[in-house]
């Protein structure tokens, strides 16, 4: 199987990470599949072990279950609805504030190091 890809181009863009952290001419275990492909400023020899496609079929499926998972979940929004309407659910406004206060936490952070 050749992949052209370029020396500046992340194996995660590509869509097979499983090969990353082997260099070249590092050999891998033994069922180790070469794969050779040819990028605009040299060669590059990538070996895959077994393990490798095993982690990526995993990942695979994994995505597979989360694109069938539905968005909304009718079951749950169905029982919410009747404890509202029974008057039963509680809304506690200090798990609200909480809430609010995390995600704007996380925002925060997740912007990283700001510029002095």
């Amino acid at each position: 199987m050749d992949t052209k890809i370029g020396p500046n181009v992340s194996p995660a863009l590509t869509g097979n990470t499983a090969g990353i952290g082997k260099a070249k001419g590092v050999q891998g275990e033994g069922d180790a599949k070469k794969i050779k492909s040819k990028g605009s400023e040299g060669d590059y020899n990538v070996n895959l072990s077994g393990k490798s496609k095993e982690i990526n079929e995993a990942r695979l499926k994994a995505l597979d279950i989360a694109r069938g998972t539905p968005d909304v979940r009718e079951d749950k929004v169905a029982e919410l609805k009747k404890k509202i309407e029974s008057g039963e659910y509680k809304v506690s406004s200090e798990n609200i504030a909480d809430g609010i206060l995390r995600e704007a936490i996380k925002d925060e952070l997740s912007k990283g190091e700001p510029e002095l």
